[in-house]
C-alpha cells in the first residue's frame, strides 16, 4: 500500500471497465475498496465505422487531426505514421494527448472543446475533427466560424449501460463516485436521478457543466483525466 489516504473508503469508478483498470489499481493501492460500475459503453458509430475508415485512408491530406477525447485519439493512433506526410495533432487535454501514443503539436490552456477550437493555431490547410457520434458540434462550429476548412467524423458512440438495483445502490451508498463524462452523468440521472449520498468527483470541466445542468452536486473537479490528476482530486475531498 502506498499510503492510507483512502483507507476504509468505498469508491465507485463509473468508466467502462477497460478504461478503469489503472485508476482502480491506484485507488486500491491507497487503501480503498474500488468498485467499477460502468455508466456508459463505447461502441461503433451507426455506420459501423465506415466514415472513420474512409477518413483514416486520407489522413495525410489533413494539416491537423483534432481529437476531443482519449477514445477518439486511441482510434486514430494506429493510422499515424512518423513520416513527413503525417498531420499535426491537437488534443483537448493531457489524457487525450497520451492516447495518440506520440508527441502532439497542440493542447489548449483548458481541457475543453471550446478552448481547443478557439486557441488552435490558424491554418490554411484542412483539419479533421475526430469525435463521438453524439457530439454537440461546438468544436467544428467554432473552427468554421474562424474560416478554417474542417471535416468531421465519428470514431465511436457512447451508449448507456442499464443499471441493476444493486449497481444503483453501489453508486448511491459509496463514499465517493468518479464520473468521467457528460454521457455518464446523463446515463446516471436518466436511470436513478441526480442524488448521490457520497462525494462526486467530475473528471474534466465539460463533465462538471453537464452535472450542473442535470442538478448533480459536484464536490471536486479533476482538471486532467490522468490517474494522477484524478487521485489528487479524490484525495482533496477526504482531507
Amino acid at each position: 500500500m502506498i499510503e492510507s489516504t483512502f483507507s476504509g473508503k468505498r469508491i465507485v469508478v463509473t468508466r467502462p471497465r477497460a478504461q478503469a483498470k489503472e485508476l482502480q489499481r491506484a485507488i486500491e493501492e491507497r487503501g480503498a475498496k474500488c468498485v467499477v460500475v460502468p455508466l456508459i459503453e463505447i461502441s461503433q458509430p451507426d455506420d459501423e465505422g465506415f466514415a472513420f475508415e474512409q477518413a483514416m485512408r486520407s489522413i495525410s491530406e489533413y494539416e491537423w487531426v483534432i481529437c476531443t477525447s482519449a477514445n477518439g485519439a486511441s482510434r486514430v493512433a494506429p493510422y499515424l505514421s512518423s513520416g513527413a506526410m503525417s498531420p499535426k495533432l491537437a488534443a483537448v487535454g493531457g489524457a487525450t494527448a497520451l492516447a495518440f501514443a506520440r508527441v502532439v503539436d497542440f493542447v489548449p490552456s483548458s481541457a475543453n472543446g471550446k478552448s481547443l477550437a478557439e486557441e488552435l493555431p490558424m491554418s490554411l490547410g484542412k483539419a479533421l475533427v475526430v469525435q463521438a457520434q453524439e457530439t454537440s458540434g461546438e468544436v467544428v462550429r467554432i473552427l468554421r466560424d474562424r474560416n478554417m476548412h474542417v471535416d468531421e467524423v465519428a470514431a465511436y458512440k457512447t451508449e448507456q449501460c442499464l443499471l441493476t438495483d444493486a449497481q444503483v445502490w453501489e453508486i448511491r451508498s459509496a463514499d465517493a463516485v468518479l464520473i468521467a463524462s457528460g454521457s455518464a452523468v446523463r446515463s446516471w440521472c436518466a436511470q436513478a436521478g441526480p442524488q448521490v449520498n457520497g462525494k462526486i468527483i467530475a473528471i474534466g470541466e465539460p463533465t462538471q457543466q453537464v452535472a450542473d445542468e442535470c442538478g448533480m452536486t459536484i464536490s471536486a473537479v479533476a482538471r486532467e483525466a490522468s490517474t494522477t490528476g484524478v487521485v489528487a482530486a479524490l484525495a482533496g475531498v477526504f482531507v
